[in-house]
């Protein structure tokens, strides 16, 4: 860890060294308010950006040109030319379109799939996450279509995610273009980033870029922090629930020098509950506590950029059958986690190499993870030690519209782990280098107007006159990685997009993808049972093949902007490692795939614009997930083949209100096959597959000058899954068993909370 520091702090001084330029601002419309996705780029080129949420943006100086074109959806373009001292813009654009006498402004959302990007990329701003409770990465998908989450047992409340029918664990996680997430705190790790710091989440379906490594199967998810240079100079958010939930977060910021920056960001949480509705004697929820803080320090020079970063986390929960008063806690079963964590990071780079437009960056993540767990007489615990470092080069290549990205990357993880008697410690190294080449679409494209249809003066010949070739982009990436344990990993991946128009974009995705399985910490939910890990034979990578299609098209009705979104994508295992739950109730078999594994996934969703301040959001997602279990294709257990999202949004005149309903409706999903335990214990569930139901949340939200407070309501038509737990009244016996949850455990709860801030 010392070393991997001092190679930060000697990379930062020997980069800043070199001078370089580029530019930063903010896009507003005529009442000061960020424009949400605006297209910022130099005229004639494809060097461009779009704005954030906070309408905020940053871009090299192009050596091409020093005019800057501003496009938003419903306003006229704007070319400006920038002279070479300034670095600091804030543009109003106050002139929207004109069409016949009727006039019509842009509106986007705070969750869209970006038009911009060639990779299918959906957008979750902070305005999104603030509509639901939301209080870490693992409960900011309330709202989302694309992913789910699940609880992995009935007693220790873990959460995971899942997308495109698969578990989380093939999607690769990511903070801040770094990997993280994963490992001994895999099961948890999701709660370790609280809700008030995240300022983005960005989730990309499909094989994704092989700049990250070679793991990603379904999918990545990026998690984007709070700068302090953008964040408030101090925030805070308390949060309390009904149900003994109590959390508070913190944000102190400072900007020292238009250079340097600094913050701190701490978060504190417990909860309190004995609440058993089931009168089994088991905890709903577990009684948990959490310490979490970050400290930031970022410098942002000219051209220079770097940051260093420290996160540290101590956290316990305790869940189990209910201690009476008085009674010797040994004969209860009792289940501990505790976990504690360090992480250093950092990143540096530089932009404008040689008075050209390459640029070179670099990634260092060092952390350490202790876990000590027991579930009833079982124990899990371990150490890890983590390193990870990617240099990164991009170079344009002939015109704007071609880029080179090529890098190299080390990982580095030890394992001390243990499950009772058996040892799963192991070392793995894995050296990689990669190489991506970028095709952009011609930036006259996305000059094409949404409302072209009643545009009479839009040149149309114009747009049929642009070649195909002008309309497409792509991204092709080959990666080649020695793992020390499997060998030469070989990852292709291929992303290509065409634009039909500045309105309507359609993508295609195909790539290959591996992960090494962390058997135990990925399945500790699995602990909360009387069975045991049997490993028929030494478990392999995990490889897939994924390919995907996805289409978008914006159109008016009205004055109103709608979006249709569409997308299909087929995993196709070639190898995993899979886990048989239905061969034999006392053991849990672990074996390599044999036979078929694949999973479909389809998602359909109409975003509507239906008046001024109301939004409206309805999707349906299909899951068609199966494996081979003795030589038969069975459908996956505990996957939801059909599921549906509506969401309603309505914020008031002037924001001092905002009002958030969301639905989802959730259908039947296969239950694992419980034929072998006796019949009175399985009386209480369906017999084969679980009933359809549907989770209600709602929030309000009051607006004042520098505070705001909300109220909300989750699960609020109280569906809840009864006696979740079979043989709960013999929990050392051999039927016991947590595992089989396909519905919230916990009724309808409110909750209440503050955000109060000052700028």
């Amino acid at each position: 860890m010392k070393n991997l520091y001092s190679l930060f702090l000697v990379l930062s001084c020997s980069l800043s060294l070199l001078q370089a330029q580029s530019i930063q601002g903010y896009v507003l419309d005529a009442q000061d308010q960020p424009l949400i996705g605006a297209t910022v780029l130099w005229k004639n080129t494809s060097e461009g950006t779009t704005t954030d949420l906070n309408g905020f943006f940053e871009l090299q100086r192009s050596t091409q040109t020093d005019t800057l074109q501003l496009q938003y959806v419903g306003y006229e373009s704007v070319s400006l030319r920038i002279p070479a001292e300034e670095t600091e813009l804030i543009f109003t654009m106050d002139q929207p379109l004109q069409l016949d006498a009727v006039e019509v402004t842009g509106h986007q959302t705070d969750n869209y799939v970006s038009m911009l990007e060639t990779q299918q990329v959906e957008m979750i701003g902070s305005g999104e996450l603030k509509k639901a409770a939301c209080c870490s990465l693992s409960e900011s998908f309330e709202t989302n279509a694309s992913v789910d989450i699940n609880y992995s047992n009935a007693v220790t409340g873990a959460k995971e995610i899942q997308m495109l029918g698969l578990r989380g664990m093939y999607t690769q996680m990511l903070t801040e273009k770094r990997p993280a997430l994963t490992g001994l705190g895999a099961a948890f790790a999701m709660d370790f980033l609280p809700g008030t710091w995240l300022e983005s989440i960005q989730i990309a379906k499909g094989a994704g870029s092989v700049q990250s490594g070679y793991q990603s199967i379904a999918g990545q998810i990026n998690a984007e922090l709070v700068k302090p240079w953008k964040d408030r100079p101090f925030f805070l958010n308390l949060y309390g629930n009904n149900l003994g939930r109590l959390e508070a977060n913190m944000h102190l910021n400072k900007k020292i020098t238009d250079k340097w920056s600094t913050g701190l960001l701490l978060h504190g949480s417990m909860v309190r509950t004995r609440l058993d509705h089931d009168q089994d004697s088991f905890q709903d929820l577990p009684d948990r506590e959490m310490l979490n803080g970050m400290y930031r320090l970022y410098y942002r020079g000219d051209q220079f950029r770097a940051q260093f970063n420290v996160h540290a986390v101590s956290s316990e929960r305790r869940s189990g059958q209910l201690i009476p008063e008085g009674a010797d806690p040994i004969d209860f079963y009792r289940i501990s986690q505790r976990s504690q964590r360090v992480e250093l990071f950092g990143k540096a780079g530089i932009a404008g190499l040689n008075d050209s437009d390459a640029s070179l960056g670099m990634i260092l993540n060092g952390a350490w993870h202790k876990l000590d767990s027991y579930y009833g007489k079982s124990f899990h615990q371990g150490i890890q030690k983590n390193a990870y470092a990617n240099l990164m080069y991009d170079l344009p290549i002939a015109d704007s519209r071609h880029k080179f990205n090529v890098g190299a990357s080390f990982l580095y993880d030890h394992y001390d782990e243990q499950l009772n008697d058996t040892d799963f410690g192991l070392v793995e190294k894995v050296p990689g280098i990669y190489g991506e080449y970028q095709l952009s679409i011609d930036p006259e494209v996305l000059e094409d107007p949404m409302h072209e249809e009643m545009d009479e003066d839009h040149d149309h010949e114009h747009d049929h006159a642009l070649p195909w070739h002008a309309r497409f982009g792509a991204i092709v990436g080959l990666r080649l990685d020695q793992h020390n344990l499997f060998g030469t990993l070989f990852t292709p991946r291929l992303n290509l997009k065409y634009q039909v128009s500045g309105t309507s974009v359609f993508r295609l995705t195909a790539g290959r993808g591996f992960r090494r399985p962390n058997v135990i910490a990925e399945n500790v939910g699995l602990l909360a049972s009387s069975r045991a890990f049997v490993f028929d034979e030494q478990v392999d990578i995990e490889e897939a093949w994924n390919f995907g299609a996805n289409f978008v098209q914006e159109f008016k009705v009205g004055r109103n902007t709608w979006s249709i979104s569409l997308d299909a994508y087929h995993t196709n295992f070639i190898n995993q490692v899979f886990l048989d739950l239905e061969h034999d109730y006392r053991q849990i078999y672990v074996t390599n795939l044999r036979g078929g594994s694949y999973s479909n996934s389809g998602l359909a969703m109409l975003s509507m614009e239906v008046g001024s301040g109301l939004d409206v959001k309805l999707a349906y997602k299909f899951n068609d997930v199966k494996v081979t279990h003795h030589e038969e294709l069975v459908q996956r257990p505990l996957v939801a083949k059909h599921k549906g999202l509506i969401t309603v949004d309505y914020t008031t005149p002037l924001k001092s209100w905002m009002f958030n309903v969301s639905t989802q409706i959730v259908g039947p999903q296969r239950l694992i096959d419980d034929s072998q335990f006796p019949e009175e214990l399985v009386a209480q569930f369906p017999e084969e597959y679980s009933p359809t139901y549907a989770l209600v949340n709602a929030q309000i939200t009051k607006y004042f000058l520098n505070w705001e407070i909300y109220l909300g309501g989750e699960n609020l038509t109280n569906f809840r899954q009864s006696n979740a737990i079979i043989a709960a009244d013999d929990p050392f016996g051999p039927y016991f068993n947590a595992n089989q949850v396909y519905a919230p455990i916990v009724g309808a709860r409110g909750y209440l909370g503050l955000r109060f801030w000052l700028n």
